[in-house]
């Protein structure tokens, strides 16, 4: 799979396992609770906050399962910020994740299929009155059962993921569920510009 950078036909994401036991140790990064704490210290949390890190709530969590893919997306919020933290389990691998931090640019209805490219434009921080172009090309289409968990429940759902490069570092995730699109744009971010504090009380229907 090429998202993240990676051209070379190996899928990205796998399924975890583990012979030793029936039920594995949950990861730090896999199936945080709803209402843990997740506190990021990377160069776009710094831009967006002016603190050199920022504490948020884990208000919605987000798994993504299919062939070769394991995905959870973790929207987190404050009074003023919202957010999304991205973990990927690293196809071949026991616990390799990458993980990377995006926004949500845009939710809306699908009108036209989605090209294979996009051009997205942004505000020029040095510019008030211009635009920055990032041009994205579509790299795959990945079917997923998704799971989505907040403190109300859970519910799950048959989506596609379209998922789009600019470059080495911006990339883009469009989860389409039924006709409605959901727009992630983003960036790789490293193990060290995130803290994890779990809830005190873990969900009762967790597994």
């Amino acid at each position: 799979m090429a998202l993240f950078g990676r051209k070379d036909g190996k899928p990205l994401f796998g399924r975890r396992k583990d012979a030793k036991s029936k039920k594995p140790v949950r990861h730090e990064l896999v199936d945080i609770p709803i209402d843990s704490m997740i506190e990021l210290s990377d160069i776009i949390t710094y831009e967006e906050t002016g603190d050199t890190s920022h504490a948020f709530k884990l208000v919605t969590r987000k798994k993504y399962e299919g062939d070769a893919l394991r995905r959870y997306m973790y929207h987190i919020r404050d009074a003023e910020e919202e957010a999304v933290v991205g973990v990927d389990h690293v196809a071949g691998t026991r616990e390799e994740y990458e993980i990377s931090r995006w926004i949500v640019d845009d939710e809306c209805e699908l009108g036209d299929p989605l090209p294979d490219e996009m051009t997205l434009y942004f505000p020029d921080p040095d510019d008030e009155q211009g635009d920055i172009a990032i041009e994205y090309s579509r790299q795959e289409v990945v079917p997923a059962t998704l799971t989505v968990t907040t403190v109300e429940g859970e519910e799950k759902f048959e989506v596609e993921l379209h998922e789009y490069i600019a470059g080495d570092e911006d990339f883009m995730s469009i989860e389409l569920c039924g006709d409605w699109l959901t727009f992630y744009v983003g960036r790789m971010i490293s193990s060290s510009d995130i803290e994890i504090y779990p809830a005190l009380a873990p969900e009762s229907s967790r597994k």
